[in-house]
């Protein structure tokens, strides 16, 4: 399978073990080399997972860099250890933007 993947921008899948079998990838990572733009389109529900929350409170920025994205895991009902672990999960997200420039 042939990915394109626009200019300035990274992109990573791997296998990180949410899901039950190796060989489907269920974490992946979008990168920009620069500072891009980014919005939402969020749920209107009053119930709503941890890093929803977070996005809602980055969004809209013009100085995104990633965009973490895991599979076959909801993060709902999750409390204030979500919301730790979603800030984590863009803490780490940010750190590998670091590493990268």
């Amino acid at each position: 399978m042939t990915v394109s993947v626009p200019k300035g921008y990274l992109l990573a899948g791997v296998y990180c073990g949410i899901k039950r079998g190796p060989r489907k990838n269920d974490f992946s990572l979008v990168m920009s080399e620069t500072p891009a733009s980014a919005a939402g389109v969020y749920t209107q529900n009053l119930v709503f997972a941890a890093p929803v929350a977070l996005d809602r409170s980055r969004t809209p920025s013009g100085r995104i860099r990633a965009v973490a994205i895991c599979s076959g895991v909801a993060n709902a009902c999750t409390g204030e250890r979500g919301l730790r672990d979603a800030e984590e999960m863009a803490r780490l997200a940010a750190a590998c933007g670091a590493e990268a420039d």
